[in-house]
């Protein structure tokens, strides 16, 4: 049943809707003000749409931030090898890791906890630069690093780093058989089984290790804990236990099998692993993301490919659109994608779609076979994680896309083929979804990978997440949300094994889970499931108990959710309103800081866990608004 809106709201929000009417209510015209300030936000998005074989100017793209300084350090380490940076572009990266240093001497994650392996990547690109150790601030980070274990003991791409420069052994690395390779994708244990980003990993680390690498850096051997009397302090490859004592001693029986002939079989695997990684370079040039794309450079390099070589030539294009400059201040960062990612651009997008955004999104649909149709029976279609990035299905891009594309209009001349899409995508939806009810990100079997149960410490290279972590919640509720738009209701025995999986992943403490994802689960049962339902009851009561004095429900990002689920669950309530009216007062207060806010998210392409989205404010808050906006209508009419 709908609630009616108090009078107190009715003034704001009572009139025309609709994008091309004239801005007539509270709401409309606040509408009008964001959306107006988020059009170079959309100018941005669009320019990543550009061909990949150009590249665009640093400055005048929009790149989502990734908020440490890991990736623009591992850039500025590899150049001792590729050369690729000028003098001034490698000043301004390098101007970007001191001004992020800490007081304490360390660098930061983005909760603002000193980092291990960030002080060691940072303390060690800017010693490579020259920068005086013996600097108050240099000896801060070495002082960190020690008091954190030591550089041995960060995680496995900063030892990758230091065993390439010969600074320790490659045995303190996991080892991986490199028999594995010649497994069919059928054998759990196959590496075909790994998720798309520990493909783009491990397979250039096997050929690196294979050689083994050595990358002539400068010395950084001040970074690893020694004892008392100089042996370095070796790190623990698993965990602690029984199991892991097991695990340990089968690892060093795989290095110690090494040193004994085993025939053709290496030379086969190495060709096998050398073959995958021709296989997984994107249209775009590069491969995953920036650092699988840096290792697989190296990789190459390592194995006889010269400096002109096509695929490394595309590589280095890749990352250097990767690379952006930081705004009004003259520093670069290194990211990890070339372009912002499509999920964020087709939701700016959605606050202001027009006939030109409708070609570029359509053309950027999976048109082609990629290694996530192994294990899902679908055809081609949904849509990456970047535009390029062909092999790569991203089920998060691909509902964000269509729900930008729900603004077609029917007598468009895109409405064909944006149907044909949607079907598409809608059936490739359907074949993500896993066993357990969820829904695969990148490739069904990504968050349980067979090897990554074993106790070893660098197990979540293999998998993207846990079965039920908080990103597989949020994205099976948000898929649930599509079907239902779809025409699927939850009698589909497909519908209801995920709504199962929703109630087991939300009977939990209120305070463990994020309120984004608790909306987007209530957003699904919104569709899907009666009022009286004891999911959709449960949602809303937590939802509305998270509600604070000034009507928010703490940042903007989560009143937007909040409103946007209330909205979705059928109530243009008291509670709903005072949300919409703090939402109103922020765009009226300031909506230059409004449309462009740092706001912290998960799910990262791989280098970061956490990325910054400057526009999650201003485009959730626009979508909130809008839908609030047209209940609230269709309510006031009915009661007139």
């Amino acid at each position: 049943m709908l609630h009616a809106v108090p009078s107190a709201d009715r003034s704001e929000v009572n009139g025309t809707r609709g994008r091309d009417a004239a801005p007539t209510t509270a709401v409309d015209r606040a509408l009008a003000t964001l959306e107006g300030r988020l059009a170079p936000w959309r100018e941005r998005s669009r320019e990543g749409f550009a061909p990949s074989e150009s590249v665009t100017p640093a400055a005048q793209r929009w790149l989502v931030e990734i908020p440490d300084t890991g990736p623009t350090c591992e850039v500025l380490l590899a150049d001792r090898l590729l050369f690729d940076l000028d003098h001034i572009e490698k000043e301004a990266m390098l101007a970007w890791v001191r001004a992020s240093q800490d007081e304490s001497g360390a660098w930061l994650d983005v909760h603002g906890r000193p980092d291990l392996s960030l002080t060691a990547l940072a303390w060690w690109a800017l010693a490579q630069a020259g920068d005086d150790r013996t600097s108050d601030r240099m000896v801060k980070a070495v002082r960190v690093v020690h008091a954190l274990g030591g550089a041995q003991r960060a995680n496995f791409e900063v030892r990758l780093w230091l065993a390439m420069a010969g600074l320790i052994q490659w045995s303190w690395l996991p080892a991986i058989p490199s028999e594995l390779f010649l497994l069919p994708p059928q054998v759990p244990l196959s590496p075909a089984r790994f998720s798309p980003w520990a493909k783009g990993v491990l397979t250039p680390y096997l050929l690196i290790a294979r050689a083994p690498a050595r990358l002539h850096l400068v010395d950084a051997s001040e970074l690893l804990l020694r004892r008392t009397g100089e042996t370095l302090v070796a790190p623990r490859l698993t965990r602690p236990g029984l199991a892991g004592d097991l695990l340990q001693a089968f690892d060093r029986a795989v290095k110690l099998s090494r040193k004994l002939p085993r025939g053709p079989l290496p030379q086969i695997a190495q060709r096998r692993a050398l073959g995958w990684l021709d296989a997984l370079q994107q249209d775009h040039g590069g491969w995953f993301s920036a650092r699988p794309t840096l290792l697989s450079i190296l990789a190459l390099r390592v194995m006889g490919a010269r400096t002109d070589d096509p695929r490394i030539r595309r590589g280095l294009d890749y990352l250097r659109r990767a690379r952006g400059r930081v705004a009004g201040d003259g520093m670069f960062i290194a990211q990890g994608q070339s372009a912002a990612p499509l999920s964020i651009t087709a939701g700016v997008l959605a606050t202001g779609l027009e006939d030109r955004d409708i070609a570029p999104l359509l053309r950027w649909q999976l048109q082609d076979p990629g290694p996530w149709q192994q294990r899902a029976d679908a055809p081609a279609g949904g849509w990456p994680i970047e535009p390029g990035a062909r092999s790569h299905l991203d089920l998060d891009a691909t509902v964000a896309v269509l729900e930008a594309l729900e603004d077609v209009r029917h007598d468009n001349t895109a409405a064909a083929p944006t149907w044909a899409a949607t079907r598409r995508a809608t059936a490739v939806m359907l074949a993500m979804q896993e066993s357990t009810g969820a829904f695969a990100r990148f490739e069904r079997g990504e968050a349980d990978v067979l090897m990554q149960r074993l106790p070893w410490t660098d197990a979540d290279l293999l998998a993207y997440g846990k079965p039920q972590d908080g990103v597989h919640v949020r994205l099976a509720a948000l898929v649930l949300e599509r079907l239902a738009r779809a025409g699927l209701r939850a009698e589909d025995d497909r519908v209801s094994r995920s709504l199962d999986f929703l109630v087991r992943a939300t009977a939990q403490r209120d305070d463990a889970m994020p309120l984004g994802t608790l909306c987007a689960v209530a957003r699904a049962a919104g569709a899907l499931l009666p009022e009286d339902h004891a999911l959709r009851r449960g949602l809303e009561q937590r939802i509305r108990a998270r509600q604070r004095d000034d009507g928010s429900f703490g940042s903007l990002v989560d009143t937007a959710h909040a409103l946007r689920a209330l909205v979705d669950l059928g109530h243009a309530c008291v509670q709903a309103g005072r949300a919409a009216r703090h939402l109103l007062g922020a765009i009226d207060s300031d909506v230059d800081a409004f449309a462009s806010s740092r706001t912290t998210c998960c799910g990262g392409p791989g280098l970061s866990p956490d990325t910054i989205d400057p526009t999650a404010a201003g485009r959730h808050t626009a979508a909130a608004l809008r839908r609030w906006a047209a209940l609230a209508t269709t309510v006031t009419e009915l009661r007139g």
